[in-house]
């Protein structure tokens, strides 16, 4: 017997793989389970594959199928396929797909009147009716009704999984002969479908076979009931269970860090602990190998985790009852309506790959927002492949595919989450998660490097403020669009030296500029006074993708910001403050050179400005101040970067601030994508009416004066003031 199973995600495929081979082993069923991921893109081949499967399956399920061109070729074979003894079962879909649920005598677009108008047939009974009101349009209802459930914190609370541990008691009730019976098994099949253990996997299999496949074997199979997961929790991988408190999980890392040898006081410090965001199911699932991957990097950074597994509509509750507390930390209390909220966690890290509020059927990012701000600590969101494979990532061009980025870029960055790292996918031939160990290690090192930022005093910060120079000469640095870029700079090397950080302040922005600007410079013969001199034997020590870059611009040092063999970074240090001056894209003798390119590099110069950065100068920070750069525009994937893109190698762990005019979003979009990079905003200066200027406000006057003046002889006399200031003005005759 056949079973299809037409899914999006990456927590199904391994716990159908174990069913199949449990069910196999146990009763000798000769069961094939087919599975398609719906979110990857299909070729005409394999849509052949996909229907063959469908016709030859005996029970058809069809999990979180939101929309997009396969839901719409779906959805015209389940219109075309009438076959009578063929169960479809539709969870979780967006409604059109939901109408399709076909088991037994129950037929939802019989029930619903998609596809027919007429029915001589007998009418479904009110019992049928009500029992799946709820169920065809449960999602819509659910992100409808969201913001009138609130608790006494005014958040909204998850019904759905408490719905789904009382739905079983409340079946037993019911009767299971004719449509309600068939009803009766969908909301069975729901509810072991919203508890996705492995058990429950394979008993939500079981119940389709027994009751739509005719095959004596099943009838003497006891189906236990659905087992109940909690809705939230903290999950730790080198714990035996779930914590479904703070006290008891903080009490447990204690005893870990002390057998790890790596503390002797408490477990958890707010200031040094990281909160993630788990996706539920791929905790019940068991599919969870790239979450602990990335819990392992960041401990191994020196950072502590509570990983709470969050509910799939909303992660507000998991946030409320682990991440936020009562123990003191200065840096982690913002103040609301109700008082002081105190933190446990420093920074929140989702991984969900859904809007924090909202899940996948919508995304509420007022709600998310609002929620965001109350607790005032950074939000970030990672990625993991589940709408694609690692392979495929890996080989495409712009990274990736729309419905990832849709949904776990676009999505979560409404919400005001940043650096949209991969960390973690399914492989073409693997049924589960895996991590990718260099971007989870990435992930642990930018997380601490933004931790030293909230916890470091500010008298050892370092940061680097970097300048645009485009094109390439000395008037030309510090351009940026609708803003004065040196006297901004002046702006926040003030206000950095009020705040604390070890800053000398030049006299006024136009002692800066000329500071930045002369300097050394006439010697070098460069744009801007140098404050560095590498030579190629450090650059290489120092830039770890030399090599890459040789194929591209020949030996080290190359011709653009050199001279004598060796390489200039160019700008002034004030303190513990850098100012540089970005160098060019290096194109702009021969820009048809970037155009013909095969993969593209930055030059030797650029590569070596940004290795003196993280390396030499040791910046704990990068500000690239005003529209726009040339770093973010590096060859490289569009969206989802990896190891080998440009922009990733050269920010490398670096906290990446960015101000950027609040008018350009769509390339501000790219340098928050491809940078990682916070961005601040300004905005763009004031517009007035500029008028006439000059001799044309005279001419003006002088026009409105004749028209106005009713003496022949005034008139005479504007009229040849007019004929003068007209020539003055190089004005012709019409």
């Amino acid at each position: 017997m056949k079973v299809s199973v037409l899914y999006v995600g990456s927590s199904l495929l391994a716990p159908l793989r174990r069913a199949e081979s449990e069910i196999n082993r146990r009763y000798g069923l000769d069961l094939f389970v087919r599975t398609h991921n719906f979110g990857l893109s299909f070729t005409d081949y394999e849509w052949s594959a996909i229907e063959n499967d469908l016709n030859e399956s005996e029970v058809v399920f069809v999990i979180h199928v939101m929309d997009g061109e396969n839901a719409a070729r779906l959805i015209s074979f389940l219109n075309r396929d009438r076959r009578k003894n063929r169960a479809i079962i539709v969870i979780n879909c967006m409604p059109e797909l939901m109408k399709r649920t076909r088991m037994g005598k129950l037929d939802l677009v019989k029930l619903s009147g998609a596809l027919r108008k007429d029915s001589k047939s007998e009418a479904p009974s009110d019992e049928t009716k009500s029992l799946l009101s709820a169920v065809t349009t449960w999602i819509g209802r659910q992100a409808r009704s969201r913001r009138s459930r609130n608790d006494g914190n005014g958040h909204g609370r998850d019904q759905y999984l408490k719905w789904a541990e009382r739905l079983p008691n409340l079946l037993k009730f019911v009767p299971s002969a004719g449509r309600v019976g068939d009803a009766k098994n969908y909301l069975l099949l729901m509810s072991y479908f919203l508890q996705p253990t492995p058990r429950n996997i394979e008993s939500m299999i079981l119940l389709a076979l027994k009751n739509y496949v005719d095959d004596e074997r099943l009838r003497a199979i006891e189906i236990p009931p659905p087992e109940a997961v909690p809705s939230v929790g903290i999950y730790h991988p080198d714990a035996p269970a779930l914590f479904d408190s703070f006290d008891a999980y903080e009490n447990w890392y204690a005893r870990l860090k002390v057998e790890r040898l790596e503390s002797k006081g408490p477990g958890l410090n707010p200031d040094s602990t990281i909160g993630l965001l788990l996706m539920r199911p791929q905790i019940v699932s068991n599919s969870r190998k790239h979450y602990d991957a990335l819990i392992r990097a960041i401990e191994a950074e020196g950072l502590s985790v509570i990983a709470a597994i969050s509910t799939l509509m909303d992660n507000r509750e998991a946030c409320e009852k682990f991440f936020v507390g009562t123990q003191a930390s200065s840096l982690q209390t913002s103040e609301q309506a109700g008082g002081l909220r105190t933190m446990r966690v420093s920074q929140i890290v989702s991984l969900t790959g859904f809007s924090f509020v909202g899940g996948p059927a919508m995304n509420d990012s007022e709600a998310a927002a609002g929620y965001l701000r109350e607790v005032n600590v950074p939000y970030r969101s990672l990625v993991s492949l589940d709408a694609q494979t690692i392979e495929s990532w890996r080989e495409s061009f712009t990274g990736l595919n729309p419905v990832q980025m849709g949904m776990q870029v676009a999505i979560p960055e409404i919400d005001g989450a940043t650096e949209p790292f991969v960390f973690g996918g399914i492989p073409a031939r693997g049924v589960e998660p895996a991590a990718l160990d260099d971007r989870c290690a990435r992930v642990a090192r930018r997380i601490k490097r933004w931790q030293r930022l909230q916890t470091a005093s500010r008298r050892e910060l370092k940061i680097a403020l970097v300048l645009y120079c485009f094109p390439p000469n000395k008037g030309n640095i510090g351009t940026a669009a609708d803003l004065d870029v040196f006297a901004s700079v002046f702006d926040v090397l003030t206000e950095l030296r009020q705040q604390g950080y070890d800053v000398p302040l030049p006299d006024s922005a136009d002692a800066l500029r000329q500071s930045v600007q002369n300097g050394n410079s006439d010697k070098f013969v460069t744009n801007a006074n140098v404050v560095c001199r590498m030579s190629v034997d450090e650059y290489r020590g120092l830039c770890p993708f030399v090599s890459d870059i040789e194929h591209e611009w020949g030996p080290a040092p190359g011709a653009i910001n050199t001279k004598d063999d060796e390489l200039l970074i160019q700008g002034i240090t004030l303190g513990n403050v850098f100012i540089g001056v970005q160098p060019t894209f290096g194109y702009e003798d021969d820009p048809m050179r970037l155009l013909m390119s095969k993969g593209g590099t930055p030059h030797h110069g650029f590569a070596a400005f940004y290795a003196y950065l993280e390396n030499v100068f040791k910046a704990d920070a990068v500000v690239h101040v005003g529209t726009h750069g040339a770093m973010e525009f590096m060859p490289g994937k569009q969206v989802g970067l990896s190891s080998e893109c440009w922009p990733d190698r050269l920010i490398g762990e670096l906290p990446n601030i960015y101000i950027y005019s609040v008018n350009n979003p769509s390339e501000g979009t790219i340098a928050k994508r491809r940078s990682y990079a916070e961005l601040i905003s300004y905005l763009t200066p004031p517009i007035e009416n500029a008028g006439l200027y000059k001799g044309l406000a005279t001419l003006k006057e002088l026009i409105e004066s004749y028209r106005t003046t009713v003496k022949e002889d005034e008139r005479a006399r504007i009229f040849k003031a007019i004929e003068e200031s007209r020539k003055e003005l190089n004005l012709g005759l019409s």
